[in-house]
């Protein structure tokens, strides 16, 4: 099936939302979600991640005639109810949940039909920690996955954290990265990179093969009469090579 690259595609799965944003934990574990799905040719993004108490209440406030947070009408009868979270009693308000659609290979062509693609993404979350809303009995909540050990949003709201599991990465071929591989490659890359441009200059400088801006004028003068070769311009001048230049001089006259 037509896909791409694993890291390209965990990061096309990502970049919404603020869902880097989630709590670093739930984003392995999330990572992890995204590439034993994309082996199996199930391929989902994510679409919302971490959420501010504004954020909040906004989606609180579809489906809803009239809902007032901090002062400010959030009401809006018009679209269609999506949660019954208030603000500060969703796991998205800390980090610790994520919001999926089925699509392509590709990250593209969301498909919010829930059919035995985004169950099994769900079932494969499901064996990573998650918990599935889809699961729930009174309000099922299909696209959305969190992370919480266990403890209810009063316990987590008061400042408890779960206790995250810990899951070997699936490594699909010899070389393959995942993406904080890839980033901390790339650093070290830029870094050597740097050393050897560095390098570079101080041999350069070494070689004298820089010429001083206040003697550029007299360089390319001497190298036109034939006085220099135009080699090693800020080199020490020995007797012999000064005996030379001389030389030439005094023909040159």
């Amino acid at each position: 099936m037509s896909k791409l690259p694993i890291n390209q595609y965990v990061i096309e799965a990502f970049k919404r939302n603020k869902c880097k944003q989630v709590h670093q934990n739930v984003s392995k574990l999330a990572e992890e979600l995204i590439r034993r799905c994309w082996k199996e040719d199930v391929f989902i993004v994510f679409t919302d991640g971490l959420r501010t108490m504004e954020e909040q209440a906004t989606i609180y406030g579809k489906g809803r005639a009239n809902y007032v947070y901090k002062g400010k009408q959030y009401g809006n009868p018009k679209a269609k109810k999506v949660s019954n979270a208030l603000p500060g009693t969703s796991f998205h308000n800390y980090g610790l949940a994520l919001d999926f659609v089925t699509c392509d290979g590709y990250g593209r062509n969301i498909d919010w039909i829930v059919g035995p693609k985004w169950r099994r993404a769900a079932a494969i979350a499901k064996e990573l920690g998650f918990t599935w809303g889809g699961d729930w009995s009174s309000f099922k909540d299909y696209p959305h996955i969190q992370y919480d050990g266990g403890l209810t949003i009063k316990q987590v709201s008061a400042g408890q954290m779960p206790i995250f599991k810990s899951v070997p990465s699936i490594i699909y071929e010899q070389g393959d990265l995942t993406v904080s591989q890839y980033n901390e490659l790339k650093k070290l890359v830029e870094a050597q990179q740097k050393e050897i441009n560095a390098l570079k200059q101080e041999k350069a400088n070494i070689r004298g093969e820089n010429v001083s801006p206040s003697h550029k004028d007299a360089w390319v003068w001497a190298k036109e009469k034939g006085l220099l070769s135009g080699d090693n311009p800020a080199g020490a001048l020995s007797r012999q090579q000064a005996a030379t230049v001389f030389q030439r001089f005094y023909e040159l006259k």
